[in-house]
């Protein structure tokens, strides 16, 4: 129990810290390769996690659309910040939940 609650802790931290595409439109983190392999590990280490696999699909998907035009970095960064922040306040009412909170 107390290890699950570590490990949603952990994802929580590094979806909210250093895995998103930045809010800073000119900065368009869809060419940098570190961000991509970042973004291949977690997937990998956490294949069953179905909000980190959503946020990767979610960014591949941003991506093709900022490349073939259809968006600007702008519109994707709205949109992937909007689906992280939903999928953290998802996963700290889940913890309160577990802790009797609500």
């Amino acid at each position: 129990m107390k290890l699950r609650i570590l490990l949603y802790i952990i994802i929580i931290f590094l979806i909210s810290s250093f895995i998103s595409i930045p809010v800073m439109a000119e900065e368009n983190y869809c060419f940098d390769p570190d961000s991509w392999q970042e973004w291949e590990n977690l997937s990998s280490k956490y294949p069953d996690d179905m909000d980190i696999q959503t946020l990767h699909a979610l960014r591949l998907g941003l991506c093709a659309k900022v490349e073939r035009g259809d968006i600007t970095v702008q519109q994707a960064t709205d949109i992937f910040e909007n689906a992280r922040n939903a999928i953290i306040n998802k996963k700290k009412v889940e913890e309160l939940k577990k802790k009797g909170g609500i």
